[in-house]
């Protein structure tokens, strides 16, 4: 873990966190719309030594200071309610990852997925529509379409859900 910021605001109910993961392989590659798994310590008391999540990759390929590979991920602290007892779990993944600061490490597996493509039209007009982080695979395509696409000219129309104002990831991002 080289970063792990809180991007939904203090006052918010809901907490959403950006991790920046260093990958110590050089040769991991992925593509945009594509996902990682991870691997977070399962429950012993049900048999799992692991529990896998897929997170989509949350922006542009890119490479840290030492050149090796990072990826950026979008995660949201969730808990659930069991339906007989009421009571309240906390997600087993998400705050796994929550959790994690600055050089601690994280087992991926991956990438897994396609990778989205460019429409061979560059005045295709797009409509994506993803809620709450599901807005991370859309934030690296866009970025994508503008910095890397030059003759993009098709419009791109992002509807984006989320609870509240609040939880509007991303909105002030270039």
């Amino acid at each position: 873990v080289v970063s792990s910021e809180r991007i939904t605001p203090e006052t918010s109910e809901e907490e959403v966190r950006e991790l920046v993961l260093e990958i110590e392989r050089a040769d991991f590659t992925y593509e945009i719309g594509q996902s990682i798994g991870v691997l977070a310590p399962g429950a012993s008391e049900f048999g799992q030594q692991h529990h896998f999540r897929l997170y989509s990759v949350a922006d542009l390929p890119e490479r840290g200071p030492g050149g090796l590979p990072r990826i950026k991920i979008a995660v949201r602290r969730c808990s659930y309610i069991d339906d007989y007892s009421g009571e309240r779990y906390p997600g087993v993944a998400s705050n796994y990852l929550c959790d994690r600061r600055p050089g601690d490490g994280i087992t991926i597996t991956g990438p897994f997925g396609l990778a989205f493509e460019v429409p061979e039209e560059k005045d295709a007009d797009l409509i994506l529509i993803g809620s709450g982080t599901g807005i991370a695979p859309f934030r690296a395509f866009v970025k994508h379409l503008y910095r890397d696409v030059s003759d993009w000219s098709g419009r791109i129309w992002l509807l984006y859900g989320a609870k509240s104002g609040l939880e509007l990831l991303y909105m002030n991002d270039q």
